[in-house]
C-alpha cells in the first residue's frame, strides 16, 4: 500500500471513530443515525468496531453494558428496547458482541442457547405438510424445506438472519462453546442443517438473494450484501461448488456496487478468504467523501471493520 493511500486510511478511520465516539447515546446505546433513540444492531456493530480500539474502551464498555442488561430471561435481544418479542438475527448480532468479553459467558452460552431454540423450517398450509410428508416415502425426494432462521418468530426464514446466526454459533463453537456439553451435538446438526439451507439457496450465477433464488418460476438475481453474509457464514465450506461460484460472483460484481453497506461487507467477506481487499476500501473511503455514509451508524460501523480487516483483525472469520 503506498504511503498516500495508507494516509488516506487513517484519515478515514479516524474520522469514523469520532463519529461513533461522538454519537453514542447516554445509556450507551447508539441508534441508527445520530440522536436516535438506541436500537441493538447498530450497537453491536459499534461494539465490534471499537473493540480493538484502545483510546475508546471507556465508551465501548457503556455500549456492551447497554447490550447486557437488554438481554431477555430466554437469552434473546428484541431490536429495539420498546420491542416485546426477541429476535434471532439481533440475537446472533448481540452474541458476537458480547464473545470475547470475560465474565460474559453466561450471556454468551444463553444466546445460543436462545438461537437453538429458535430454529425453524418455513411454515406450511397443512395441505403442503402433507405433500412434503407422502413425498418423503419416495426414495429420490430432497426436503427443501430446511431449519433456518428468520426476521420474527415464526415467520419464514431467510438467508440474512439464517446467516447472522451461523456466524456467531461457529464462532462460538470455535472458541469452545459448550465443549463439555451435550448440547454441542446438537449444535453441530443444526449448523449443518443451515449450511444446506444456505446452499440450496444459492443463484444460478453464484450468489444469494435474500430469499429463495426462483419464485413463481422465475431466476432471481443475486445481491452482493446477501452474498458477503452467507459466504462469511459458510467460509468452513469454502470447497464447495456453490461458494466457489458466489465467490467469482462477489468478486465480480463489486465494481459495480455503489452502497458503502455493501462494500463493507463485501471486503470483509473477500478478507476471509485471503483476497485482496484495498481496492474495495478505496471505494469506501471515496463513498465516504462523497456521502459521509449519509450519517448512517450501522455502515460507519461495518466500514470501519473493514478497514481493520485489511490489517488482518477480521472480528466474522472463525
Amino acid at each position: 500500500m503506498s504511503i498516500r493511500i495508507r494516509k488516506r486510511a487513517f484519515t478515514l478511520r479516524e474520522s469514523i471513530l469520532r463519529f461513533l465516539l461522538e454519537t453514542q447515546n447516554p445509556d450507551g446505546s447508539w441508534g441508527y443515525t445520530p440522536g436516535k433513540v438506541g436500537v441493538l444492531e447498530p450497537t453491536a456493530f459499534a461494539c465490534l468496531a471499537l473493540s480493538g480500539v484502545a483510546s475508546a474502551q471507556t465508551k465501548l464498555q457503556k455500549g456492551v453494558e447497554f447490550i447486557r442488561t437488554a438481554q431477555s430471561p430466554q437469552g434473546g435481544w428484541t431490536i429495539g428496547v420498546s420491542d416485546s418479542q426477541p429476535a434471532a438475527w439481533t440475537t446472533a448480532l448481540a452474541g458476537l458482541a458480547l464473545l470475547n468479553y470475560e465474565g460474559l459467558k453466561d450471556e454468551v452460552n444463553l444466546a445460543a442457547n436462545f438461537l437453538l431454540n429458535t430454529v425453524a423450517k418455513t411454515p406450511r398450509h397443512w395441505i403442503l405438510r402433507i405433500s412434503e410428508w407422502m413425498q418423503s416415502w419416495d426414495s429420490s425426494y430432497t426436503d427443501q424445506n430446511l431449519r433456518g432462521w428468520n426476521w420474527n418468530l415464526g415467520t419464514a426464514t431467510w438467508v440474512e438472519p439464517t446467516a447472522y446466526a451461523l456466524i456467531f454459533l461457529k464462532k462460538f463453537r470455535a472458541l469452545g462453546g459448550w465443549e463439555q456439553n451435550g448440547r454441542a451435538r446438537q449444535l453441530t446438526v443444526i449448523t449443518r442443517e443451515a449450511d444446506e439451507l444456505i446452499f440450496v439457496r444459492a443463484c444460478n450465477e453464484g450468489g444469494w438473494n435474500y430469499g429463495n433464488s426462483r419464485v413463481l418460476g422465475e431466476e432471481l438475481r443475486p445481491y452482493p450484501l446477501t452474498t458477503s453474509l452467507a459466504l462469511i457464514a459458510c467460509q468452513d465450506s469454502p470447497n464447495r461448488a456453490e461458494n466457489r461460484k458466489s465467490r467469482d460472483y462477489l468478486e465480480r460484481s463489486i465494481d459495480e456496487e455503489k452502497s458503502a453497506l455493501a462494500l463493507s461487507l463485501a471486503s470483509l467477506c473477500l478478507q476471509v478468504y485471503g483476497v485482496e481487499i484495498t481496492r474495495i476500501n478505496r471505494r469506501i473511503n471515496e463513498l465516504y467523501g462523497e456521502t459521509l455514509f449519509f450519517s448512517d451508524i450501522r455502515t460507519t460501523a461495518l466500514a470501519l471493520l473493514a478497514l481493520q480487516a485489511e490489517e488482518g483483525k477480521n472480528c466474522f472469520k472463525f
